[in-house]
């Protein structure tokens, strides 16, 4: 592990914090319990950690461990079918649990239940049906269940992304930034494949990914910024000044508990909760936010021990946004 880069703190007090909140995170639990978030801090919780396990990250960091035997216990015992019988883009929880029993070597565990989705054609319906970003999402989880994956699959979808319109940065929204950032992990394999097997021009992409980041934290939104610094990772910006300076204000917005909240929170909101909701607004302003400066430390704290594995670049190419 790097241990003098300004993400190390803010990466120690992040993932004590899901540490210590981790029952919040099962499908069950009151503060999750509303229709709309139910799985999906879960979901979210399981994507963030998968990339740890790839690299064994888990077998050097206790919390880490702790992450896994919660994730473990909770695929164990919750009837995630029948979230996904009701929701069929849910079933995207079925990939990342197979890929993570792979990771886990709990392959045994599987019920089959991903391949019976598969052969449904659900998500083909969920590909035209979902925003280009969204699908995509769908798409990488369902193909990284089985541990390889080529990025140029879903070069197909590209053309219809912000990323792959080159839509100006001024012209963009937060929205739009979430496509490109979003676009960006799955053509990287989460930094586990060479960009630049689908996208030639990271000179031009990095002055992009710089000039958002520059927005992002001066609207104080740590969200974009810590998905717009894992993105720089991609390009191998790590320790640059920009990236540390970055993480430096992201320190500064963390909140003393180690939590890193979204745009929308409000303290005097936090401040005013009745005991009885006490945590409550706190992890549904927090808990995705604090997800994200653990996967945008990763790369900054445990580089790859290896060199990435160069693909045959495609002959076409989309132009970037300026």
């Amino acid at each position: 592990m790097t241990t003098d880069h300004p993400a190390l703190p803010v990466f120690r007090r992040a993932l004590a914090w899901v540490s210590a909140h981790l029952d919040a995170f099962h499908p069950d639990h009151a503060f999750v319990s509303d229709h709309s978030l139910r799985v999906k801090p879960f979901i979210e919780l399981v994507f963030v950690l998968n990339p740890f396990l790839r690299r064994g990250l888990h077998h050097q960091e206790p919390h880490l461990a702790a992450l896994a035997a919660f994730c473990a216990q909770t695929f164990s015992t919750y009837d995630f079918a029948a979230f996904a019988h009701q929701d069929p883009a849910g079933l995207i929880v079925f990939a990342l649990r197979d890929e993570f029993d792979a990771l886990c070597g709990r392959a045994a565990a599987r019920d089959g239940l991903l391949a019976r989705y598969r052969q449904t054609g659900l998500p083909d319906l969920v590909r035209v049906s979902r925003t280009p970003y969204r699908a995509m999402d769908l798409a990488y989880s369902v193909a990284r269940a089985e541990l390889h994956f080529d990025p140029r699959s879903l070069l197909p979808d590209l053309p219809r992304t912000v990323l792959g319109t080159g839509r100006p940065l001024p012209h963009c929204t937060d929205s739009d930034l979430y496509s490109l950032t979003h676009t960006l992990f799955y053509l990287a394999d989460l930094g586990e494949a060479d960009l630049r097997a689908c996208w030639s021009d990271t000179a031009g992409l990095g002055e992009t990914l710089c000039g958002a980041l520059g927005l992002t934290l001066r609207a104080g939104n740590a969200d974009l910024s810590g998905e717009l610094l894992m993105c720089l990772a991609f390009l191998g910006e790590t320790d640059s000044p920009a990236a540390r300076l970055a993480w430096e204000r992201l320190a500064a917005l963390q909140l003393p508990c180690g939590a890193v909240p979204a745009p929308s929170y409000r303290p005097g909101r936090d401040d005013a909760a009745p005991d009885s909701q006490a945590g409550h607004y706190r992890f549904t302003q927090s808990y995705h936010t604090t997800l994200v400066m653990l996967g945008a430390a990763m790369p900054a704290l445990f580089p790859a021990a290896h060199n990435l594995p160069e693909l045959p670049a495609l002959g076409t190419k989309v132009p970037v946004a300026s």
